[in-house]
C-alpha cells in the first residue's frame, strides 16, 4: 500500500512540476528582455512581472519530491523477500 501511495505521489509531484515549468517559461523565460526597471512587463495588455522566476524554484521542488517518491516506491519493492 505504501508503494502504491508512493506511486501517485510521484506522479502528482511529476504533473506539478511539469505545470510549474511551464509556467516559468511562458510567463518569464520568453519575456526576461522586456522587464523594465521596476520589474514589469506589459504583453498584449497583461502584466508579467519579474519575480515569476519563482515558478522554477517550485517546479525544481515538485521534481525532488517526485523522485523522492520513486525512491521511496523503490525502496519499499526491495524489502520485500
Amino acid at each position: 500500500m505504501i508503494r502504491f501511495l508512493a506511486w501517485i505521489w510521484a506522479l502528482l509531484s511529476l504533473v506539478t512540476a511539469t505545470g510549474f515549468a511551464w509556467l516559468f517559461v511562458t510567463v518569464y523565460w520568453n519575456n526576461r528582455a522586456c522587464f523594465d526597471e521596476n520589474g514589469r512587463c506589459f504583453v498584449d495588455g497583461v502584466v508579467h512581472h519579474d519575480t515569476s522566476f519563482i515558478y522554477v524554484w517550485i517546479a525544481l521542488l515538485a521534481a525532488v519530491s517526485a523522485m523522492a517518491g520513486v525512491v521511496i516506491a523503490r525502496w519499499g519493492r526491495r524489502s520485500v523477500p
